[in-house]
């Protein structure tokens, strides 16, 4: 079960979704079975782990699927045991490190026993640490920890054990108190609004334009004072997203959409944006290319980049498909948007809903 699951995510880095799905099926059948039985096997161990008191079960196959993502995720990345930082190899830095560790080691003999001085053990230590500090696709510390735990097999067993009693000592989901949901206002919106950081304003500005057709439905000057402070936040957010924030941008077009502004201004920033998302695509699309069939970790980030910007320029191909076909004659300003209100807010938001839901069927 441990390989089968790995397998699965390995696919889905190495095609996309929903792309990997035929490679699995495919997977599955030299295992002899199909998606309808691993699904009933996942099920049932799933039941026999979880009724596993003592969570040994659940912690031996973490391990596993640990063990076997690493393979799939860091296989291809090139040995750097013997790599020297500080005049430390990467491999002499991690069992020592493992060695020192087991009680009653006298460390200056540890070091005399591999010939390494104070020195260079400083030295090593540092430049190591610092290049694992720098390793943002944890090759260097994947690669440690695999070493540590070659030296040192007692701490592996040592942690599996942690782990399992762990599992045995969590609480029954029915047994766990919900905390208190706490109440997004319209009020902490237009206050976050304000944020020196832009994440924080778009989020705030998505969360308000939910407020306008919810909690403000009826309320015209709430409306009107929300589209206002809110439009601005959306129409900078498709502008100046970056890949941490895609799904922002993706969302604030949907919001403008629900909210009437289809104008002139809102096509104009959606055509920026969707310009910007294909070159971006474009240029991860290029990246992704030469490490697909490689069990690298760049995979895995380079395939959920191309995931979201591939989200951005459907969805947003679709919305100026659509505006085109309506004429796009809709009012862009929020003051003209509050006005509006006279012939309906509430009919025109549904309306666009009513659109959305149609346009995201398509890529369901």
């Amino acid at each position: 079960m441990a390989e089968t699951m790995s397998k699965h995510n390995e696919l889905r880095a190495q095609h996309g979704e929903p792309a990997f799905k035929p490679y699995f099926l495919r997977y599955l059948a030299t295992k002899g079975v199909d998606e309808h039985a691993w699904g009933q096997a996942w099920n049932s161990w799933h039941t026999r782990m979880d009724a596993d008191k003592s969570g040994q079960l659940w912690a031996r196959f973490n391990a596993a699927q640990t063990a076997l993502t690493m393979q799939a995720h860091f296989g291809d990345v090139a040995d750097m045991s013997q790599e020297a930082r500080g005049g430390l190899t990467l491999d002499m830095y991690a069992r020592l490190s493992a060695e020192a560790a087991q009680p009653g080691v006298d460390f200056a003999g540890l070091l005399a026993r591999h010939g390494v001085s104070e020195a260079v053990w400083n030295a090593g230590r540092d430049a190591w640490n610092l290049a694992m500090s720098q390793d943002t696709m944890h090759r260097i510390t994947t690669q440690y920890g695999q070493l540590y735990a070659k030296y040192n097999p007692a701490h592996v067993a040592a942690m599996q054990a942690q782990a399992a009693q762990m599992i045995a000592n969590r609480p029954e989901s029915s047994s766990q108190e919900e905390e208190p949901e706490v109440e997004y206002t319209v009020e902490a919106a237009l206050a976050e609004l304000k944020s020196p950081v832009p994440r924080t304003r778009w989020r705030a500005a998505h969360l308000l334009a939910q407020k306008i057709q919810t909690e403000l439905e009826g309320d015209r000057a709430g409306q009107k004072q929300a589209l206002a402070a809110c439009v601005p936040q959306l129409l900078d957010c498709l502008d100046r997203h970056d890949k941490e924030t895609v799904s922002d941008a993706e969302a604030a077009a949907r919001d403008l959409v629900e909210l009437g502004q289809t104008g002139d201004e809102a096509k104009g920033a959606v055509t920026r944006c969707l310009l910007r998302g294909r070159e971006h695509l474009a240029t991860v699309q290029a990246a992704f290319a030469p490490i697909q069939n490689k069990n690298v970790p760049e995979r895995i980030y380079l395939q959920s980049e191309i995931q979201d910007y591939t989200s951005l320029v459907e969805t947003l191909e679709q919305l100026l498909a659509d505006w085109n076909d309506a004429g796009g004659d809709a009012d862009d300003a929020p003051a003209a948007a509050g006005q509006a209100a006279d012939e309906g807010i509430a009919s025109k938001v549904e309306g666009a809903r009513s659109l959305w839901d149609r346009i995201m069927s398509l890529f369901r």
